[in-house]
């Protein structure tokens, strides 16, 4: 599997949905069952994206959100406010890894009357196959998170995986969410540290110096401008420069 496939833009709406700071998943996963039942559909679709990054697959979620699927599939006709919701959901299930839902993406990829959401389903039982790997990873990761809360927790794990789509995923998240936690971006500079100069880099890992260097930028932390001076004028790699150069 290309992971070309899999790098869709990480958009997250800060305007429209505020961030939270939860001290645990339980309270995270509270929080999102929430905005599942009382958010504008915008928060909702913006919140089922943010899975992507979350290291989730907790049944408590997920299955609710299957079953908000399953009762629009069953409701019969299907208007087009409905189907891009469909379209977030049935992604989410898939960034949950659990192949217990991969029945349910199967039903819908095979519903003859339900053509325009077969494309997404492909995706979403595509998706699931990488994604229960990289959760696994996120969960057997062990850097020092005490004190932190549920997310920044989270983005440490992933930074501290040894797998360069995942550590590109939470640099995209935290420069996308603005975080600036002093731990987090510490591990972040030194992941781009170890990276920025080591011979015959793929372009996938070149797109995670990039990612490294503008969730570092983005803090405006001096030690960190520094280093991106450093990495500017050291690296070999063009991709990677004009990124740390832009801070």
């Amino acid at each position: 599997m290309k992971l070309s496939t899999l790098l869709i833009p990480l958009i997250v709406g800060v305007l429209s949905f505020p961030a939270f700071a939860f001290s645990t998943n339980e309270e995270r996963i509270d929080s999102y069952l929430q905005i599942l039942d009382t958010a504008s559909a915008g928060a909702k679709h913006t919140m089922l994206q943010e899975l992507r990054s979350s290291g989730l697959s907790d049944p408590r979620l997920f299955d609710v959100i299957e079953q908000r699927l399953l009762s629009k599939l069953n409701n019969g006709k299907i208007d087009k406010a409905d189907i891009e919701t469909m379209n977030y959901e049935m992604r989410a299930l898939g960034y949950s890894g659990n192949t217990k839902y991969l029945a349910t993406l199967e039903d819908i990829k095979s519903n003859r009357d339900a053509r325009s959401l077969h494309r997404h389903a492909k995706k979403a039982m595509r998706d699931m196959e990488s994604f229960k790997v990289w959760n696994q990873l996120i969960a057997q990761s062990k850097p020092s998170v005490e004190g932190k809360s549920a997310e920044i927790a989270t983005y440490m794990k992933m930074l501290n995986t040894d797998n360069m789509f995942v550590q590109r995923l939470a640099a995209q998240t935290m420069y996308n969410e603005r975080t600036r936690d002093k731990d987090l971006l510490a591990l972040t500079a030194n992941k781009l540290e170890g990276l920025y100069m080591r011979e015959n880099l793929s372009k996938g890992e070149q797109d995670t110096a990039a990612w490294l260097c503008k969730a570092l930028g983005q803090s405006g932390v001096s030690e960190h401008l520094s280093l991106l001076a450093k990495v500017t004028a050291e690296t070999p790699y063009p991709k990677i420069k004009k990124y740390s150069s832009k801070y």
